[in-house]
């Protein structure tokens, strides 16, 4: 399989791109090997370019001000990170380590950004799938507040 097909076939984040933008998106990407436990990125360091975890696990870390670093989430095969740091010009808000030997297909920021700029009704998918993952889940509450009361049963 082509990293191509690999965008278009594996990747939710990626739905919506046409052949031609998939095409781009894999000529400049760039293949990544990491060993178990090794860092991917590094909470508050600049990141590079969106990452597409072509095989294997990693864990996402964050450390709140003031509190021990905490697992917030694990990645496999088809999931990206560093999309909002691309986007936003930002550096990362977690650190990512491999929880398992990882293949990671690194699509450069300058050509991430490009096919945003040339591809509008993509950018919105993208921008609201984003603002998606923001949103804190329920069952999760944000880890700088205390956990909603619970129900007496």
């Amino acid at each position: 399989m082509t990293v191509t097909e690999f965008f278009k076939a594996n990747v939710p984040f990626l739905a919506g791109l046409t052949d031609e933008d998939a095409t781009a998106m894999a000529e400049a990407t760039k293949q990544l090997t990491f060993k178990t436990g090794q860092a991917i990125i590094m909470q508050g360091v600049t990141v590079d370019g969106l990452h597409v975890i072509a095989e294997g696990k990693v864990s996402v870390h964050i450390k709140p001000k003031g509190k021990s670093t905490v697992q917030v989430a694990t990645l496999t095969v088809g999931d990206v990170f560093g999309e909002r740091s691309v986007l936003e010009f930002g550096v990362a808000g977690a650190t990512i380590r491999a929880i398992e030997e990882c293949r990671i297909f690194m699509v450069p920021q300058d050509t991430f950004l490009q096919l945003m700029e040339t591809n509008p009704a993509l950018k919105e998918i993208f921008m609201a799938k984003i603002a998606e993952r923001r949103k804190p889940l329920v069952s999760n509450p944000p880890i700088n507040e205390p956990p909603p009361p619970q129900k007496p049963s």
